[in-house]
């Protein structure tokens, strides 16, 4: 029997962006996001990002997304680091929170936008933690003012960097339910 990988797109896409998988999905979001941004529902939408004017960029998300809240979400999985990716994810995020705005509507109908970008690469080296949250903040105050922006980085090989590993050696280290979804996708068992 072959191996699935998850972290592949096209099979990630299987799993957590089809409806019949959606309880994934659901669970997979509630593990990063605040309680106050929990889901308990999400309904699918088009993950292409299609071009407005003929000089735009086109691209494709992952899995796109809108919870029964109102907020939406872009869940991606990248593979190896690419140049430029901080400005990729960026650009994503905006794609996702400009969208929401059609001709006539008002700005108080935008709903806040979550990114969520599993890595397969050290993105952020000096940092120690393997799941980092980054919002709009004031330089010196750290006052968070833009409460709409919220993308979630996931540096799978900060969590397991022992390739050679143990099931029972990574389960020590699942301490948060964020860990105990990363555990079992980190781990072959032969």
């Amino acid at each position: 029997m072959s191996k699935v990988n998850p972290r592949v797109d096209i099979i990630f896409k299987k799993i957590f962006g089809v409806d019949e998988n959606k309880d994934l999905l659901i669970s997979l979001v509630n593990t990063f996001v605040s309680q106050e941004d929990q889901v308990v529902d999400v309904t699918l939408l088009n993950s292409y990002n299609l071009q407005e004017f003929s000089g735009d960029k086109f691209s494709i998300l992952d899995i796109k997304a809108q919870g029964s809240n109102g907020r939406l979400f872009n869940v991606e999985i990248q593979q190896s680091r690419e140049a430029d990716y901080d400005k990729r994810a960026l650009y994503y995020w905006t794609k996702l929170y400009t969208s929401q705005l059609q001709q006539k509507k008002d700005y108080d109908e935008l709903s806040k936008a979550i990114v969520i970008h599993i890595l397969n690469f050290i993105a952020l080296p000096q940092e120690k933690k393997y799941h980092n949250v980054f919002h709009l903040r004031e330089k010196d105050s750290g006052l968070v003012y833009f409460k709409d922006m919220e993308l979630h980085t996931i540096e799978l090989n900060k969590f397991l960097n022992d390739p050679k590993a143990q099931l029972k050696d990574v389960l020590k280290k699942a301490k948060t339910a964020l860990d105990r979804w990363e555990a079992p996708r980190s781990t072959r068992i032969s």
